[in-house]
């Protein structure tokens, strides 16, 4: 917190905060994969890329922020749990975690899977069966994306909450983990 704040500090989530944000942000990617298969079914050409960078423009950061896990929200860390998430987000490779999401890392991404994107383009030419399958791929291809975010946004999240429940020592006595351990209790 900087000074001059008046902003409260709020509690960590809890492991059961996780575990209700993960299965509210998989069904909030399964609902935009939908309407990303819905906009590739219709036969404008690119259309479907620009609904799909769109989508994650604004999915992908909805996500880190439920789980507070945004640039800002990591800021307002202790140094402690920042170790952990960054420790944890470094361990998952290519991942969104703790970053500002650009449209330049949404294309990277989208490149990443380009045969899969060229694909969803072109069948969209072929009558009927073309539009589906693009519709479906377009789906599949968003949900993915989306799911890998939650997914590794809940891995995070855990590890940071797993680390302050359990603490440094990994000594935890009614909830409240200790740093250091007495001797003379031992």
């Amino acid at each position: 917190m900087t000074m001059g704040s008046t902003e409260p500090l709020r509690e960590p989530l809890t492991i059961a905060e996780i575990e209700a944000i993960r299965v509210y942000c998989r069904r909030q990617v399964t609902q935009r994969a939908a309407f990303s298969g819905a906009v590739a079914a219709l036969p404008l050409p690119m259309l479907d890329a620009a609904a799909d960078l769109g989508i994650l423009m604004r999915l992908l950061p909805k996500i880190s922020a439920e789980f507070e896990l945004r640039p800002e929200d990591i800021a307002k860390q202790d140094p402690e749990s920042r170790a952990v998430i960054y420790t944890a987000a470094k361990t998952l490779g290519d991942s969104f975690v703790g970053k500002i999401v650009t449209k330049r890392m949404i294309a990277g991404i989208l490149a990443k899977l380009g045969t899969r994107v060229a694909g969803k383009s072109f069948a969209k030419f072929a009558p009927v069966v073309g539009q589906v399958a693009s519709a479906s791929l377009s789906f599949a291809l968003m949900r993915h994306i989306g799911l890998k975010h939650v997914e590794d946004c809940y891995a995070v999240a855990r590890a940071r909450a797993e680390a302050r429940l359990f603490g440094v020592e990994g000594v935890v006595i009614d909830g409240v983990a200790l740093r250091h351990v007495d001797q003379a209790t031992s």
